[in-house]
């Protein structure tokens, strides 16, 4: 799993883009902008023992779910708008 890439492709979608950034001692972190949080996406080579931890992923999923919200609501009103289109017209019909 490339966080890193993942966020890379995320971020020609979305805006704010999510910040990656390269530590001194080779750690890429990732600055989320909806949560204002910093966060770990890729360990270092100088230290095995540094690794992403699952509370930077459910951070990380937790932006992603965030930057979504718009959209999903967006979704949710057209197709209700559909619905209620269709079932308009099924009444002029019959």
């Amino acid at each position: 799993m490339n966080l890193v890439a993942a966020i890379e492709a995320f971020n020609k979608t979305s805006q704010p883009p999510i910040e990656i950034g390269a530590l001194r001692d080779g750690r890429t972190v990732a600055k989320l902008p909806r949560l204002g949080r910093e966060i770990l996406v890729e360990g270092t080579h100088l230290n095995r023992k540094i690794k992403v931890s699952s509370q930077d992923i459910a951070l990380l999923c937790e932006e992603a779910q965030l930057a979504i919200a718009p959209g999903m609501a967006l979704l949710e009103a057209a197709l209700a708008a559909m619905g209620k289109v269709a079932r308009d017209k099924g009444d002029e019909v019959g």
